[in-house]
């Protein structure tokens, strides 16, 4: 929220909006988690509030990033993501506890494929917007292409399930 503060000041519901819009409304967000998030942002000194006088509906309360909220934009764009891959992954324990057991896990893979398939197909119309920002369509590719890292994956579980 801050990064689409960078751009410039915006209201509560213009951010819900603009936040969901960038994302192709992959990442709906309550309003009320907008306004906690800008009350802890105003609280660590990220944004400031100006109240904005209205004729027929209540006072908007346009937020703004502070000079702390531009360096904190800048610091959380250059720094690369780092942490340690999952492997906790809650699919792959259900694939381990059923091939321990002696169970064939083929019927949850072909499950799983179906989801990721229907996910897939999903991603790709909202990738076919003809009006999407460059970036959200960068975003969707990427979930794309984990989408179809994950197909691989079923097929190789599936391959050296085999004979389990």
């Amino acid at each position: 929220m801050l990064g689409l503060l960078d751009a410039e000041p915006r209201y509560g519901y213009e951010l819900k909006a603009v936040f969901e819009q960038f994302l192709g409304g992959t990442w709906p967000l309550n309003v009320g988690q907008v306004y906690t998030a800008l009350a802890r942002f105003e609280r660590e000194g990220l944004v400031e509030c100006q109240v904005v006088p209205q004729d027929a509906t209540p006072d908007r309360k346009v937020y703004a990033l502070t000079d702390a909220g531009r360096a904190e934009v800048r610091r959380w764009v250059t720094d690369p993501d780092v942490g340690p891959v999952s492997l906790r992954d809650p699919f792959f324990l259900k694939i381990a506890v059923l091939s321990l057991s002696g169970q064939n896990p083929r019927e949850l893979l072909d499950r799983q494929r179906e989801e990721h398939l229907s996910a897939l197909a999903d991603l790709g119309r909202l990738q076919g917007d003809p009006n999407l920002h460059p970036a959200t369509s960068l975003l969707l590719e990427g979930a794309m292409l984990r989408l179809e890292a994950d197909l691989k994956w079923l097929d190789t579980c599936e391959d050296r399930l085999k004979g389990a």
